[in-house]
């Protein structure tokens, strides 16, 4: 027999610091490892549960999945930043198009933002942090929707089956995606979310939080801008 003898042992403070590159651009969400905040839409009143009428867990709501066609029947989602409210205008799960009997396509959101100014030797940051997947492949594309290799892919991810079981939240999942200077425009551009795998309605993700940060070598510039700065002296 082995006696352990009883310790305590000190944490003090842990602190975390979230990955960042450089200034927020824009942001999506909260970053909070759910889509709670997020647009859910009121069910069909035909499948309406009692128990979630008022209640604040709306998204328990049976077939949701299918309310997006309804809301969206040709054209996807479009979130034009300054303008849309991620609280109205995102909706809580990203799921495919229903377009006949038991027969399910991929879908492609935009996101609208514009920029004032690029630096194009600079690399920008996408951070986008998912709150769930199941047998999902979220591709990005940036300006070009029609490039056969998206600037980015999860690949295949996701057992969590959130949408099915009326989710909100599973398994988390945060990518850092590096977007060239080259890549962006001066005034309006476009980055392109795929989520590329059909077939039925519970392929698909949830958001957790999406921010574009700005160039890190552009911080660096207009730091040493400063620090370069003659100050006039006074004379006597």
């Amino acid at each position: 027999m082995t006696n352990i003898k009883e310790a305590k042992k000190r944490l003090y403070n842990l602190v975390y610091d979230p990955p960042r590159n450089g200034p927020t651009l824009w942001e999506i969400g909260i970053p909070d490892w759910t889509a709670a905040e997020y647009f859910v839409p009121d069910p069909n009143p035909t499948l309406m549960n009692q128990l979630y009428i008022n209640h604040g867990e709306k998204f328990r709501q049976y077939s949701l999945w299918d309310r997006y066609t309804e809301l969206y029947p040709e054209q996807d989602l479009v979130y034009t930043v300054g303008v849309s409210n991620y609280q109205t205008n995102w909706y809580f799960a990203r799921v495919n198009r229903k377009t006949g009997n038991k027969n399910y396509i991929p879908t492609t959101w935009k996101i609208l933002f514009d920029l004032d100014d690029i630096d194009e030797q600079g690399n920008y940051t996408l951070q986008l942090a998912l709150a769930s997947a199941t047998d999902a492949e979220l591709q990005v594309r940036t300006n070009d929707p029609s490039t056969e290799t998206p600037h980015f892919s999860t690949g295949l991810i996701g057992k969590d089956n959130s949408i099915a079981r009326h989710g909100i939240h599973d398994s988390y999942w945060l990518h850092t995606i590096t977007v060239p200077g080259s890549l962006l425009l001066t005034g309006t551009n476009i980055i392109f979310l795929t989520q590329s795998r059909g077939e039925t309605p519970w392929r698909g993700i949830m958001y957790d939080y999406i921010r574009l940060e700005g160039s890190s070598e552009s911080i660096d510039k207009l730091k040493q801008k400063h620090r370069n700065v003659s100050v006039p002296v006074r004379k006597p």
